[in-house]
């Protein structure tokens, strides 16, 4: 199964931390709930911050891939919308977003908490957060 999470590498060197053993000794994590790009670009047009496409395009290597494991860049933008999302926000895009086809039509509480608990965790910590694929 793939995982994507959302990481602050803090000055670790994104090609080491993809070779380790055991990345997640490296910067500070979020558990992303596999959600990537795709769903993280749909919502960032949902937010108003650009398009699909212009989002996916942010969304770049920050080492040249390699293996199955890799770390992209997270749009800064988007990470700004995201950091300064209020509730009633999240609850008025919550319900376009879980009916997006990577969810399923999965419910909306998980998806609040998820979403609630990434904008808490990109406030906590300082600068830009970047996204862990591993396939």
């Amino acid at each position: 199964m793939p995982i994507s999470d959302v990481v602050f590498l803090e000055g670790n060197d994104p090609e080491e931390v993809v070779n380790s053993e055991d990345p997640y000794l490296y910067g500070k994590w979020f558990n992303a709930k596999n959600i990537d790009m795709i769903p993280l670009s749909q919502l960032g047009e949902f937010l108003g911050v650009s398009s699909y496409k212009e989002l996916m395009k942010g969304f770049q290597p920050v080492h040249p891939p390699e293996g199955e494991s890799f770390i992209l860049s997270f749009p800064e933008a988007l990470q700004d919308k995201i950091k300064n999302l209020n509730d009633d926000e999240i609850s008025e895009v919550i319900g376009r977003w879980s009916e997006i086809e990577e969810f399923h039509g999965a419910p909306e509480e998980p998806l609040r908490q998820y979403l609630e608990g990434l904008r808490d965790f990109l406030n906590e910590n300082s600068g830009y957060a970047n996204l862990f694929l591993s396939i």
